[in-house]
């Protein structure tokens, strides 16, 4: 018998300290679009959705039926009104479907809109409300998700991922799919959860090693023939909610008790190695120190410096000047900036010409009262181009990007490469190839970004030569620089005297 599945997506990572997401900056898919693109040979979709697609191609006759795909990436708040209008769009188009066999919802999981801190929860409880209780609900979240009640109590099996660099997206996809069709065949997920006042900052979130890496380790250690799933989902502190903290999802195929005792045993491990979960970041006075060093002596390695304070995948504006301006005064050589989100600039040197001599003005953020401009009289603008490539390498292989026209401006040595858009999922090698940039010839490659550079730039630099910077900044890991509003106090790190007790019946299991 042909499934009938209805596939919905809301997808947004919200910075409380990033600019409102307005409705026109997410891109949606609607109806058909969504299954056209999944299928296409360069998919806009995330790729636990590709994911999905192929394991459910593969598992027998169904028929997708997509309500609508919303895309954000990431930034600030969402725009409410747009939110809540979709969510209601949703909850409409659902309940005017007859005979489905199942949801699969594709979202991040740390959505706030302007007006409304679990608007991810509310599309969680409208889809239930459209299906009934009966109809198989499965999701698949970001491991940064701020996991609410309201999502486990509607949902009948949530699905993180289980890598940061994020490269199992498409894997998670394909064991939502599985987990859908084995509910199918009547198996009934029974869930267990609970939230620790723990606030990992995210430079502590990697899963190569780690403490974060021990625990999903460990907790995929316990799958077996009861135990379907288990996500360790650490959540994404600058998102500012009340359900902010480390939440621990088992979900058992059968045993309750078993799926509640091990919840508790993980949650009593990662509270026992709670001082691991620290920032341990390197000054910018440092990172340029080593960077000039790395520039006149070519039998040093090659650095890469994280500009951690301004990490676009964690919704940083991409444009703080602190790290370039400290570089560019101390004339370190070999320097490439391989990104600067100025459209600006971009236009102004695309209009002169490769060639051409320009007096740069960097267009940067004012957070913490920064100067909102640096400037650099007769910059060379080396190259341009119009900012149209596919990702080379790395988990996201093969997706378009469209960066709008770029160049690439010298500054008495030190290169920056600016763009008209702001990335999410770059940077690339592609991008710098595009201008003429040789990967391998850089002495240090400057990035704004915290993680997914891990999982791209590792053919090029070895971990011990990728330096987390320590600057200032709306996504910087520092989390007692920010003044939070909802996140649960007390929580650790940011109150170093908190205490947990784990509740009776947390056992561990024979």
């Amino acid at each position: 018998m042909t499934k009938k599945v209805a596939l919905v997506g809301l997808f947004l990572e919200s910075n409380r300290y990033a600019d409102v997401v307005a409705a026109q900056q997410f891109k949606v898919m609607r109806r058909e679009q969504v299954t056209d693109d999944a299928r296409s040979a360069s998919p806009i979709l995330l790729k636990e959705g590709q994911g999905f697609f192929e394991q459910m191609d593969s598992n027998g006759p169904w028929r997708p039926v997509p309500i609508s795909m919303v895309l954000g990436g990431a930034g600030g708040p969402a725009e409410h009104s747009f939110i809540i209008n979709e969510i209601l769009n949703i909850e409409r188009e659902l309940s005017a479907e007859s005979s489905l066999d199942g949801v699969y919802i594709l979202n991040h999981g740390a959505m706030t809109t302007t007006d409304e801190e679990d608007p991810d929860g509310l599309l969680y409880r409208a889809i239930r409300r459209a299906v009934g209780p009966d109809v198989p609900v499965v999701a698949t979240v970001d491991l940064h998700a701020n996991i609410s009640q309201r999502m486990v109590d509607h949902a009948d099996v949530i699905v993180a991922y289980r890598t940061d660099p994020h490269v199992d997206q498409f894997d998670r996809g394909r064991e939502a799919a599985n987990i859908m069709s084995e509910i199918w065949t009547g198996m009934r997920p029974v869930v267990s959860n609970l939230r620790l006042p723990l606030v990992p900052p995210n430079v502590s979130l990697l899963t190569a090693d780690g403490p974060y890496a021990d625990l999903i380790n460990f907790g995929q250690s316990q799958l077996d023939t009861d135990i379907l799933n288990i996500s360790i989902v650490a959540g994404f502190a600058f998102s500012d909610t009340s359900e902010n903290g480390l939440h621990i999802i088992v979900t058992a195929r059968q045993t309750r008790l078993r799926a509640e005792q091990l919840c508790h045993q993980i949650a009593r491990m990662a509270w026992s190695m709670r001082a691991r979960f620290m920032w341990n970041l390197v000054p910018i006075a440092e990172a340029v120190s080593r960077a000039q060093r790395t520039g006149t002596q070519p039998n040093l390695p090659a650095l890469l410096l994280a500009d951690l304070g301004d990490n676009v995948g964690a919704g940083g504006p991409g444009n703080t000047l602190w790290l370039l301006e400290a570089l560019h005064k101390a004339k370190t050589e070999g320097v490439v900036i391989g990104s600067f989100f100025d459209p600006t600039l971009a236009a102004m040197a695309v209009d002169a010409g490769a060639g051409s001599r320009i007096d740069a003005r960097f267009h940067g953020d004012n957070w913490d009262g920064a100067a909102p401009v640096y400037s650099v009289e007769a910059a060379l603008v080396q190259a341009t181009h119009p900012g149209i490539f596919y990702i080379s390498t790395g988990p996201l292989s093969g997706m378009r990007v469209n960066a709008g026209p770029i160049c690439l401006l010298d500054l008495d040595g030190l290169k920056v490469l600016v763009t008209s858009r702001r990335p999410i999922v770059w940077p690339d090698p592609t991008l710098l190839s595009a201008l003429g940039v040789d990967v391998r010839l850089i002495r240090t490659l400057v990035l704004k970004c915290r993680s997914n550079y891990r999982a791209v730039f590792d053919q090029y630099f070895t971990a011990d030569q990728m330096v987390e910077v320590d600057t200032p900044g709306r996504t910087s890991p520092v989390l007692t620089r920010h003044q939070w509003q909802r996140l649960p106090r007390p929580s650790y790190p940011l109150d170093l005297d908190c205490e947990w007790l784990d509740e009776p019946d947390g056992s561990d299991p024979d």
